[in-house]
């Protein structure tokens, strides 16, 4: 047993001195066992070449600076009409609203059964009369006696004319040509007054637009401009017959005169007035939104870009071209501008390909 325990306390004295060699062994050799450091990678370099762009090709168009403005189309004259002297049962219409009408046509009729009847026996009358006239002057009467049949006779006549008269003005005829802007509700079978409105009429030879243009534009028109008026799909002619600056002048004119105003259109000072003109009527207009466009500037056969293509570097004007796959900053100059696009005079050719982003 005593063998035993001397045997274990021996090899435990190895194994120290064992261990101690070799960590002396170690540290003589300068040998340590740490982890080792992740090794530092420079960064991955890019060429402006590998760099993707989206791009749009310089083109040569036609670019126009304009002012867009939009109003009602009405019209200077307005005809509102009604039975002067007559009344009676409505018998027919001929029209509805918004037909078009020359001057002289039937608008409505009254009822003149009365009238009629009225009218053959006083021409029965004066056929009487008539010859009873031709009895007197037969047997040789007095110049009192053919003066006294004359006088019956004109008198028969004076109340035909009047019964014409009513039987003629109990047809409503059309005052102009124009659109009828408005009809009355009542029907055939209903009565009508004098001075009641049946109808209005707007003269289509006097339409004319009240524009609004926004901001400061309104000093871009000027007195007998050409514009361009497109209602719906149609497009006419416009000239420019009042702006605010000339309004001023003419109501400064119209203090001075002593004259009284007839003006046909309630002027407002912020408004521009564009009429019509030329041939063509558009008669079906009436009523209708227009837009009116005034040409400011105009040109032709030009490389034209958007604006946000135009960049502004160390003061100069430049656009970005892709030139041999690279980004390229040119210098442009740029002409007529609008709102959006840009004429570009030089540095530009046609089939440059401009860098969006």
């Amino acid at each position: 047993m005593r063998e035993y325990k001397n045997m274990k306390s021996n090899i435990s004295l190895k194994l120290s001195a064992l261990a101690v060699c070799s960590a002396l062994m170690m540290s003589a050799s300068g040998c340590v066992f740490l982890p080792d450091e992740e090794e530092v990678l420079s960064a991955p370099s890019v060429k402006t070449s590998d760099v993707k762009y989206t791009t749009v090709t310089a083109e040569k168009k036609t670019l126009e600076k304009k002012i867009v403005s939009s109003g009602v189309v009405t019209s200077e004259n307005q005809y509102v009409q009604s039975y002067a002297d007559n009344s009676g049962v409505i018998k027919k219409f001929y029209v509805n609203t918004g037909d078009v009408v020359k001057k002289g046509d039937k608008i409505c009729s009254l009822d003149t059964t009365e009238i009629d009847y009225q009218i053959a026996e006083q021409e029965l009358y004066l056929k009487k009369a008539q010859l009873d006239t031709q009895v007197i002057k037969n047997n040789k009467g007095s110049q009192a006696e053919i003066d006294r049949a004359g006088v019956e006779e004109e008198l028969i006549e004076k109340k035909l004319d009047k019964l014409y008269d009513l039987k003629d003005g109990a047809t409503l005829r059309a005052e102009a040509d124009g659109t009828i802007t408005y009809l009355t509700s009542k029907r055939a079978g209903d009565s009508a007054q004098p001075g009641e409105t049946i109808v209005t009429i707007l003269d289509t030879d006097a339409l004319y637009i009240e524009i609004k243009p926004k901001n400061n534009d309104a000093k871009e028109y000027k007195m007998d401009q050409k514009v361009t008026i497109r209602v719906g799909d149609e497009q006419y002619k416009g000239t420019v017959f009042m702006t605010p600056k000339a309004l001023t002048k003419y109501r400064e004119e119209q203090k001075k005169s002593k004259e009284e105003i007839t003006d046909k259109i309630d002027y407002q000072a912020d408004a521009v007035y564009v009429r019509f003109s030329g041939k063509k009527s558009p008669a079906s207009a009436v009523g209708q939104l227009g837009d009116v466009t005034l040409l400011l500037d105009k040109v032709e056969d030009a490389i034209i870009i958007s604006n946000n293509l135009i960049k502004t570097v160390d003061g100069e004007q430049v656009v970005y071209v892709l030139k041999n796959g690279e980004k390229t900053a040119v210098a442009v100059e740029v002409g007529l501008q609008t709102g959006s696009q840009a004429e570009i005079k030089s540095g530009l050719s046609e089939g440059d390909e401009l860098i969006i982003r």
